[in-house]
């Protein structure tokens, strides 16, 4: 059994059907981001449109904490520094968030990062979302199924209470990625998808395949209406509707 305070935080993220939809607002350490300007108000829409949790970054945290305490969860990002595992328990989010973009297997170097976190996490009881995403030499994305099994299978191993990988393809496909991952799978919503149908039928697909939901941004809050787009994504985590119905939410 996992200790009480992973088990608090992780209900109230997941819902009582295991999945969740987390709206990753994390972007803004490349500077200001088309979309979440006014970061506040786009968490004021995603909990309108019934999103289950926000992922940011130290500096969002406590002007969502302000105008929003125990509306939404909060998903913290954090470097691969265990002390930033000891500030998110004192802040009092529900979850941690590493990223890795990079090659798989892991180097020791990252392996020992990777450790690291997971220790800390057990230590303060965090709940640790481990995102994990193959890239070749020249930092694009490998969607290759094996590529992606092994990284999601990697950020499991090595403590990740929930796992965020990228998209592969087809229901099948993401099926075999989400039998071997030991820990819940967050499909991550990528790059801005010209076709909103394509975001919905991603989100439909990884469901269907077994995952827990997903972590989406861009697609979520650069629609010309996000809290329609976030009902949408929801209501296919949650309530399982066709792409068809979800479109037709957007109108």
């Amino acid at each position: 059994m996992k200790a009480v305070g992973k088990v608090l935080r992780l209900g109230r993220i997941l819902r009582d059907d295991g999945r969740t939809l987390v709206v990753a607002m994390d972007h803004g350490m490349g500077g200001t981001t088309g979309g979440i300007e006014d970061i506040v108000d786009v968490v004021r829409k995603m909990i309108e449109g019934g999103a289950d949790a926000v992922m940011v970054n130290l500096g969002a945290v406590r002007r969502i904490a302000e105008k929003f305490a125990g509306k939404i969860s909060i998903v913290l990002t954090i470097p691969f520094d265990p002390k930033y595992v000891e500030l998110a328990a004192k802040l009092g989010v529900d979850a941690v968030k590493t990223t890795y973009f990079g090659a798989v297997p892991l180097s020791e170097e990252k392996y020992n990062q990777f450790s690291s976190i997971a220790r800390a996490c057990e230590d303060w009881e965090m709940p640790w979302m481990a995102e994990v995403v193959p890239v070749d030499g020249e930092r694009k994305i490998i969607y290759d199924v094996e590529m992606v099994k092994k990284a999601a299978r990697i950020g499991s191993e090595l403590g990740g209470d929930l796992v965020k990988t990228a998209y592969t393809g087809t229901v099948e496909e993401y099926n075999k990625i989400v039998r071997s991952c030991l820990t819940p799978i967050v499909v991550m919503g990528g790059p801005k998808m010209e076709n909103i149908k394509d975001v919905l039928q991603m989100v439909k697909n990884s469901v269907e395949a077994g995952a827990a939901g997903g972590a989406i941004g861009r697609n979520i809050w650069q629609h010309t209406s996000p809290e329609k787009m976030a009902k949408a994504i929801s209501s296919i985590i949650h309530e399982n509707i066709s792409v068809e119905k979800a479109l037709k939410m957007l109108e």
